[in-house]
C-alpha cells in the first residue's frame, strides 16, 4: 500500500476541460493526463492497484474498513465472512489532497466550480503515473495507474462523483468509480436497522442535496 499526500495539485483547466485535455495528450506526459494504454491488458488490469482519495487523512478511515472486510468467501465468492479480509491480494494507493482541503468550505463561498475540477483532477492524478516524492522535487513516473477508485470523502463523492464516471466513460478505460454516500445509504438499508438515521456531515454535504 502506497500513501501519496501531494504537496501542491494545481492548475488552470476546469473539470470540463480536463476531459478534452487526457483525451488529447494520450501519452501520460503532460500534466493531468494519463498513459491511456495502461488498461489494454486485462491480465495486467487485474493487478493494477486500487485508488482511494480525500482532501486529507480523514478517508484513512475508509481505507481501512477496506483493508478489513470480510463479507464474502474468498474461494466461492459467495456471502459470507471466511476469516480472510476480501482485499487481501489487493493493493491500494491513498491519495490525500492536503494542499486543498478541507472540501466541505468551497459551497460556502461558491466555489463549487473549483471544487468540481480539484476532484477530477485527484482521479486523473491516480490515474496516472505522475507524482512528486517531495516538495521541491522533480516529478517521477514509477506509481501505478488504478483500476478503480474509492472517492472516500462525502464531498468529493456529491460533487464529483458524476463529473468522474462521466469523464471514465469518455476517455473509455475500464475503470470502476465508487463514492461513500451511495455505498454507505446501502448498508444502513442492508441492515434493516429501524428508526432515524443520523448523518455527521460537511457543510457542503449538506448544502449538495445528496442527502434527501
Amino acid at each position: 500500500m502506497k500513501i501519496l499526500l501531494p504537496w501542491l495539485l494545481v492548475g488552470a483547466l476546469h473539470a470540463a476541460d480536463l476531459v478534452e485535455h487526457a483525451k488529447t495528450h494520450p501519452d501520460g506526459k503532460a500534466a493531468f493526463s494519463f498513459d491511456a494504454t495502461a488498461w489494454s491488458d486485462d491480465e495486467a488490469t487485474r493487478h493494477l492497484p486500487i485508488g482511494v482519495f480525500d482532501s486529507g487523512i480523514g478517508g484513512l478511515t475508509v481505507l481501512e474498513a477496506l483493508l478489513t472486510l470480510d463479507a464474502f468467501h474468498n474461494d466461492t465468492l459467495q456471502p459470507g465472512a471466511d476469516g480472510t479480509p476480501d482485499f487481501a491480494q489487493e493493493r491500494f494507493i491513498y491519495f490525500g489532497d492536503q494542499a486543498n482541503m478541507p472540501y466541505g468550505n468551497y459551497s460556502a463561498v461558491q466555489r463549487t466550480d473549483y471544487l468540481r475540477e480539484l476532484i477530477v483532477k485527484d482521479a486523473v492524478f491516480l490515474l496516472g503515473k505522475r507524482f512528486w516524492p517531495a516538495e521541491g522535487k522533480e516529478p517521477q513516473f514509477s506509481k501505478p495507474p488504478v483500476k478503480a477508485i474509492v472517492i472516500a470523502c462525502n464531498t468529493a463523492t456529491a460533487y464529483g462523483l458524476e463529473d468522474i464516471r462521466k469523464a471514465v466513460a469518455a476517455w473509455k478505460i475500464p475503470v470502476i468509480v465508487v463514492g461513500v454516500v451511495e455505498a454507505g445509504a446501502r448498508g444502513v438499508l442492508e441492515s434493516n436497522t429501524t428508526g432515524g438515521i443520523g448523518v455527521l456531515a460537511t457543510v457542503g454535504s449538506c448544502a449538495s442535496g445528496v442527502y434527501p
